[in-house]
């Protein structure tokens, strides 16, 4: 069974139908798509809940979303799956190097239209139930005796203002409606103890203009909330919907174009799926349940890109998940963390990311310095307690984009973060790693197709020493330069050891789950110019041109400012050269840099003019600081 049906809902020209070389023009396909899957097949077993749809009949599961397809009108190179973050397709913007602003306009805009100069066609999956636009899915509840399951639900804010009612939802509307019964705990930082909110200093509702309104997407309190404060919630709700086959969407999806002979695309030979944040871990996740082969026993992805996922996985396969959660301890933040077999230091478990496939699955892990320190991404290649390297197969690589952040590259200077509105201390990270995801793309395109295998893995390492703690770094950041403000490492995030109860292995989660030993934050360690050493270093950070980091500390008038900011790090370009050299001598050693650059395959000779000017632009700014001064 899987994929049953398929209902084209929108056809549409892309570029106006320009060409792009040999393989033509482009089409943008929308549909509907419906699936049916066997509860009882041992590669669906895994799935939490998936047995309760029915209960004790042998009937398939079904459900049901939607996927767009853009394609050429000649055979494709690749199919390279979009699997979208929040309902979003994240490929067109970071490969075409789409503008948001025009992406929200028109959003089959071709950019420069890289990914079709290369062949690739691309599908984007809806997978995730809780999102109401864009590109979704819609699932059955499991239910106990006819019923629906009741169960407890967490979320976790950190307001950046002082607020009598504080929105609950996960980055979006808050999944599970609440039934009234609940408990709020608040802590300084999230590696701090849980302390219980008395229950008659909140409830759920908002308070506006003075007058409380009933709510199930906030909740309020007389006394307040304070700015900086970290609050978790645990609420009562009713209706488990089977969350796990939003995974089995997307291989079910990716089976049907690659192998469907009645599919009314091009069908492809090979599959890389491509996702980023969120969807990067959602890929992670998809591996460590052994998703990788379909029903018929067919493999679905030749190679897979795990982008900004760190050493975690997610909220995508456990009763009350919720797909949109960020860093909310729960089954997603379990161990294992590498992705190749590993032991935990703390408990004994052996386990890794791809215990479950095929061993020659390709798998490309990219990060920036924002998920080593936000505590992770170091976990997902050095054993638990940070002292060996886990060296991964001749099928992994591991890049980490030096003195990069979450969010890419944001230009012009400014301290306001557009997913909340909020400031932090210092300018936002302008350096743009697209050009390097760039050739990672093509890079495991030419390994899935022609065997050549890409270019050697580049991240801080702990036999090299170039893999430290984060309090070592900021003391040569203390020890240096006179920053006003600086992080404190006993109050930054990262992963620990959790217990969420017994129930744990059949996918039942205890909230909020009990924290034990901290597992260790480390990053890459700095040079004299307090760039980091390791990973894949672009002229601005080799020449270099600024400091640039993968942290950022909040700012004060938010709460909490020895803790850093959700996604953001900083670029320093004021006294960040005692003397800035002249710019032809700087071009140069840009040029230079980027050659090396192309000559080891981390960037591509068609993006060679694109990382010459990102890394004179940065220098005209930095220039223009100094003479300002």
């Amino acid at each position: 069974m899987s994929l049953t049906e398929i209902q084209i809902t929108d056809r549409r020209e892309i570029a106006k139908g320009v060409p792009f070389g040999k393989y033509g023009r482009y089409e943008a396909i929308s549909a509907t798509v419906k699936y049916e899957v066997d509860p009882r097949h041992p590669h669906n077993q895994r799935i939490v809940d998936l047995s309760k749809v029915h209960e004790q009949s042998d009937k398939p599961v079904q459900f049901e979303g939607n996927l767009v397809v853009i394609l050429p009108e000649n055979p494709p190179a690749c199919l390279l799956i979009d699997v979208p973050n929040r309902g979003r397709r994240i490929t067109p913007g970071l490969f075409n190097r789409v503008n948001p602003a025009v992406a929200l306009e028109d959003p089959f805009n071709p950019g420069d239209g890289f990914l079709y100069k290369h062949g690739f066609s691309i599908a984007a999956i809806g997978w995730q139930f809780d999102v109401q636009q864009g590109m979704h899915l819609r699932v059955p509840n499991a239910k106990k005796n006819g019923e629906e399951i009741t169960g407890d639900v967490v979320c976790q804010m950190q307001p950046g203002r002082d607020t009598h009612s504080l929105f609950f939802g996960q980055t979006l509307e808050p999944t599970y409606v609440p039934t009234g019964t609940g408990k709020l705990y608040r802590r300084k930082h999230t590696r701090a103890t849980y302390e219980l909110v008395p229950s008659d200093q909140w409830r759920f509702g908002r308070i506006k203009d003075g007058v409380f309104q009933k709510s199930d997407q906030f909740i309020c309190s007389e006394q307040g909330f304070a700015k900086g404060t970290v609050y978790t919630l645990v609420y009562e709700t009713c209706g488990a919907p089977v969350v796990g086959l939003g995974l089995l969407a997307l291989r079910d999806a990716t089976s049907f174009l690659k192998y469907a002979p009645d599919s009314p695309f091009h069908r492809s030979e090979h599959a890389i799926a491509y996702g980023a944040s969120q969807t990067g871990r959602v890929l992670r996740h998809f591996l460590y349940e052994g998703l990788n082969t379909d029903e018929s026993d067919r493999r679905v992805f030749d190679a897979l890109i795990p982008h900004i996922a760190g050493g975690q996985r997610g909220d995508f396969n456990h009763r009350f998940a919720q797909p949109g959660s960020m860093g909310v301890p729960a089954a997603g933040q379990l161990f294992p963390f590498t992705v190749e077999k590993s032991t935990d230091s703390r408990t004994g478990k052996i386990g890794g990311v791809r215990d479950r496939v095929e061993s020659d699955v390709k798998i490309v892990s990219t990060n920036t310095s924002w998920e080593y320190w936000r505590g992770d991404a170091a976990l997902s290649h050095v054993s638990t307690d940070g002292k060996q390297d886990v060296e991964g197969s001749e099928y992994d690589r591991f890049y980490m984009f030096s003195g990069t952040h979450h969010i890419n590259g944001i230009m012009p200077l400014t301290k306001q973060l557009m997913v909340n509105g909020e400031e932090v201390c210092y300018p936002l990270n302008t350096i743009s790693y697209t050009p390097l995801m760039r050739a990672v793309l093509i890079n495991t395109k030419r390994w899935v197709l022609e065997g050549i295998e890409p270019p050697a893995s580049r991240m801080p390492r702990a036999d090299d020493s170039t893999l430290v703690p984060t309090e070592a770094v900021i003391e040569e950041f203390k020890q240096q330069r006179d920053f006003p403000s600086l992080p404190n490492p006993d109050e930054m995030t990262g992963l620990c050891q959790v217990d969420l109860g017994d129930q744990i292995n059949e996918g039942i989660c205890e909230f909020p789950a009990k924290l034990l030993a901290n597992y260790p934050t480390l990053v890459s360690d700095v040079d004299g110019t307090l760039n980091e050493i390791a990973g894949i270093r672009l002229p601005e950070i080799e020449v270099p041109i600024g400091i640039h980091t993968g942290w950022n500390p909040r700012l004060a008038k938010h709460g909490a400012p020895e803790q850093t900011a959700t996604f953001a790090g900083f670029s320093w370009y004021s006294n960040a050269l005692e003397n800035l050299p002249p710019r032809s001598a700087v071009k140069r050693k840009v040029e230079q840099v980027t050659d090396q650059l192309i000559a080891d395959r981390y960037v591509l000779e068609e993006d060679r003019d694109l990382v010459i000017e990102n890394a004179m632009t940065r220098y005209d700014l930095a220039a223009t600081i100094q003479t300002a001064k």
